[in-house]
């Protein structure tokens, strides 16, 4: 497809999605953001049909809320019926949705295990091939960005057990460009399967992992561990013959995200047993009286000549259970005298509030504003941050930055 065409992204604000729509934008094409925070909610219908008028394309990147056997099946069967009655009503053309490779070989029982989860995903794609609309599933292997869950989900202790099965994982950002891609080809009636460029054994991957970021937790490896409690061998993880292949290699990745793991002084967060809604309030008002309280302390720097980087530290990680694949990060960045940020962007939703000095704001298509201690600003998801600056260059400037993101993607993405 060449022409411009009207296409809709089904989780249009994730990890994912977030990135095809920036895509699919940039080569000309109307593109709509579909999310329950924009007013369509594929699990009650909500806006379905008016964001789906005219649409030749839907790309389906959505997730479900839960690892759970039943909530995640029923968050597929109710979501997947509702977008494809209405994708036949409004006579879309093509219907593409993001997978897993292996799935069909990720089903089978076990305690604690994501086997429900892959079921689950067993269920929406039958609907798919069920539907009679074109369609192509689109079978990805794990993204970069899950090494952190990866490393949760076998910590024990101070040592990380870890099969050393075969995988190859692939950067989000390849995964965006492929389901782009596929979005604005012929639909293929089946399935294909995308991934890294390079295989390695999941034992490994965590523990380069851990060396680039500094974590001196050990990598034990156990033949019985599996794959988030799933039995599974060296065909389980990695792609069939031919897959398409993305250009980014694990190491180059690191490399880029690394350093600013590093910049980062990380502290743990307590867990909170409190429901979802209630955590999210409690993550919010935590985060108002950290303002409040770092407002009147009187914050001093050294007179020794300062870096011109900026400094980071982070005060407080929590994820967001009511609000599915997003995280809160709360930081304190530190301005030199005479800093300034390169042109970037968050992909998150960012509140800031200044706490000493002056700093100069502005994203893309917005006003340039010099803020002082106790002002704030908000920059979206979509925004350019084309200035960042400490408006002096004798004094030092400080500020409180609290970001609703997606969990483990980066804080700051350099661009154009």
């Amino acid at each position: 497809m060449t022409k411009e065409i009207k296409i809709v992204v089904i989780g249009g604000t994730g990890l994912i999605g977030s990135k095809v729509v920036n895509i699919l934008r940039q080569r000309g094409h109307e593109v709509v953001a579909a999310s329950p925070s924009s007013g369509v909610n594929t699990l009650t219908g909500e806006g379905l049909a008016e964001a789906l008028t005219g649409a030749q394309v839907v790309v389906d990147v959505a997730n479900s809320p839960s690892f759970e056997d039943r909530p995640a099946l029923d968050f597929f069967e109710t979501s997947g019926r509702n977008l494809l009655s209405a994708e036949k009503s409004a006579d879309v053309k093509h219907h593409v949705a993001l997978s897993v490779v292996g799935t069909d070989r990720l089903t089978g029982s076990g305690p604690g295990s994501l086997s429900g989860y892959f079921r689950a995903k067993m269920a929406q794609e039958n609907l798919i091939k069920a539907s009679g609309i074109p369609f192509t599933i689109v079978h990805a292997t794990q993204f970069f960005e899950f090494v952190k869950s990866i490393t949760k989900s076998a910590t024990g202790g101070s040592t990380i057990r870890l099969s050393s099965v075969l995988m190859q994982p692939m950067a989000s950002d390849d995964v965006a460009a492929a389901v782009a891609e596929v979005a604005l080809g012929r639909p293929v009636n089946g399935m294909i399967e995308i991934a890294g460029p390079d295989q390695i054994r999941q034992d490994e991957l965590i523990r380069q992992y851990l060396a680039a970021t500094g974590d001196a937790q050990k990598v034990v490896t156990d033949a019985k561990a599996g794959y988030f409690g799933i039995a599974v061998n060296d065909q389980s993880l990695v792609p069939g013959d031919n897959p398409r292949l993305g250009p980014t290699h694990y190491e180059d990745w690191l490399g880029r995200t690394s350093p600013q793991k590093k910049a980062i002084e990380r502290q743990s967060a307590p867990a909170s047993n409190l429901p979802g809604k209630a955590t999210k309030v409690v993550t919010l008002l935590l985060c108002g009286i950290v303002f409040a309280a770092l407002s009147k302390v009187t914050l001093t720097m050294a007179a020794t000549t300062e870096p011109k980087e900026a400094k980071l530290t982070e005060l407080m990680s929590k994820d967001l259970t009511d609000l599915p694949g997003k995280e809160g990060l709360m930081l304190v960045i530190e301005y030199p005298p005479g800093s300034s940020d390169p042109i970037h962007r968050h992909n998150a939703h960012g509140f800031i509030y200044v706490l000493e000095g002056s700093i100069v704001m502005q994203v893309r298509d917005g006003k340039e504003v010099t803020l002082t201690p106790g002002q704030t600003f908000y920059e979206g998801p979509e925004d350019v941050h084309v200035v960042g600056r400490n408006a002096s260059q004798t004094k030092p400037a400080k500020f409180v930055v609290f970001f609703v993101k997606d969990k483990g993607a980066p804080v700051l993405v350099p661009t154009k």
